[in-house]
Formats: C-alpha cells, sequence, structure tokens
C-alpha cells in the first residue's frame, strides 16, 4: 500500500496537480505516516468531517496549487422508508448492505448512525450510484440520498469510561476496558483480538498514547484520554471514550 501511495505523491509532483486516494484505515494512514520517503512529499488526509477515522490521501503541496476546493467525498444520508418497521440497524448492516452492491471497501469511509438513520462516505465516483441502488439494509426499505453538507449533529457519539488500573500497560487497560481477569484479557492479543489505530498489537506491555483508539473485538472500541489521576496506592485511574 505505501508504494501505491508514494506513486501517487510522486505523480502529484510530477504533474503538479492534486493527487487521491481511496479511503485509508487509521493502520493504513499509519503506515505512510512513518514511512521515511514519505517525509519528502507535501499530503493530508481528508474523510469528510474533522473526526474521521477512514480518510483519503490528498497528495499535492497546498502552496504551490493552492488547496483544493472540494476533495472527491461525498456524504450520503440512509433513512428507513417505514420508522414503524425499521429494524435497529449497525455499521456492519449498513457496510454490508453498500458492499453488497458491488462497491469496494476503499469507496467508502466512516459510517455514523444516529438512532434508525446512517450517514456514510464515499469517493465521488460511487456517490450518485449508491444514492440510487442503495433500497434495503437487512429486512429494512431504506431511501438514500447525496448531502449538500454535513448535518449538525453528524459526529460520533462517546459514552466515558474511567477505569482503574495498577499500570498504563495495555493488557491491564484491556482487562479493565472489557471487564476481564488479566489472564483472559492477554488471551485476546493471541486471537488477534485487540487493535491499537486498526492495527492488530501483541505487545502486552504497550503504552497508549492520548489520542489512540483501543478496539477490542467483541467488547467495543475507544478513545484513550490518558491518566486522571493516580491514587494512594498508586494504582491509575485513566479515562477512555467508548463509541456509543
Amino acid at each position: 500500500m505505501n508504494r501505491h501511495l508514494l506513486d501517487l505523491c510522486r505523480r502529484s509532483e510530477r504533474n503538479r496537480e492534486w493527487a487521491y486516494s481511496g479511503f485509508l484505515s487509521p493502520a493504513e494512514q499509519d503506515d505512510l505516516l512513518c514511512c521515511p520517503e514519505a517525509a519528502g512529499f507535501r499530503f493530508y488526509f481528508e474523510g469528510g468531517y474533522p473526526e474521521a477515522e477512514r480518510r483519503i490521501l490528498v497528495a499535492g503541496d497546498a502552496k504551490e496549487l493552492g488547496y483544493p476546493a472540494e476533495p472527491p467525498v461525498r456524504l450520503v444520508h440512509v433513512r428507513p422508508l417505514s420508522l414503524k418497521f425499521a429494524e435497529e440497524l449497525t455499521h456492519r448492516d449498513y457496510l454490508g448492505a453498500i458492499l453488497g452492491l458491488g462497491i469496494e471497501r476503499t469507496l467508502v469511509g466512516d459510517i455514523l448512525i444516529l438512532e434508525k438513520e446512517a450517514w456514510f462516505f464515499c469517493i465521488e465516483s460511487a456517490a450518485d450510484y449508491l444514492a440510487s441502488s442503495l433500497k434495503q439494509v437487512r429486512r429494512t426499505g431504506v431511501s438514500a440520498s447525496l448531502c449538500t453538507e454535513n448535518p449538525p449533529a453528524l459526529r460520533p457519539r462517546y459514552e466515558t469510561v474511567r477505569v482503574n488500573v495498577a499500570s498504563e500497560r495495555l493488557d491491564a487497560l484491556v482487562a479493565a476496558f472489557a471487564g476481564l481477569s488479566r489472564g483472559q484479557a492477554i488471551a485476546l492479543f493471541a486471537a488477534e483480538k485487540v487493535l491499537v489505530n486498526g492495527r492488530y498489537v501483541t505487545d502486552k506491555s504497550l503504552r497508549l498514547k492520548e489520542g489512540d483508539i483501543l478496539s477490542v473485538r467483541g467488547y467495543g472500541k475507544a478513545v484513550y484520554d490518558g491518566i486522571e489521576r493516580e491514587t494512594r496506592k498508586n494504582r491509575l485511574w485513566v479515562s477512555l471514550r467508548r463509541y456509543a
């Protein structure tokens, strides 16, 4: 993936024009940021709203080209045809319905759900097709339409979680976050169920940084906000924002 993204940066520099990728996972974005070759290029990431996880690469030098008027990211609004008979649909349900239309995952960004409606970002070239073709999510009939601007409520919803741990080691955080014993938490690492910023982690002693996204398969996902305070017994209260 890095090779493809670096090629986009080179093409942008050579042709003196903006170049764009498909949607990238947090891990793919991090790979590029950590790549020494990328340091010589100008680029940024865009996901449609400030808190986006999945974002496209926008390659180009803003000082030379001026910022693009509108990167090729569009927003689609999905609502049930009948609220009375609408199911409680999940992120997986919406993504499955979208991919079931023959759409590649790289064409679709974040999916945000508010009660029985959803919004998702997609690459411009797929937007009209998705808005006209998405008719059903699981057993619920839906209508989809393009949005001209982001609704004010379009933000991830969080629930603040505070846990008491002996240290900032990742296995301790996973155990407290998931409500498991330390041994049960350690087993999740071997089963590849612990991710940080979209990447599977095996290092149980890893310390998270503020803003890191912790995912524990089957138990939820949260943004790590760091240590709030230390107790008299040298234990730590740490804060996370669990995705609702």
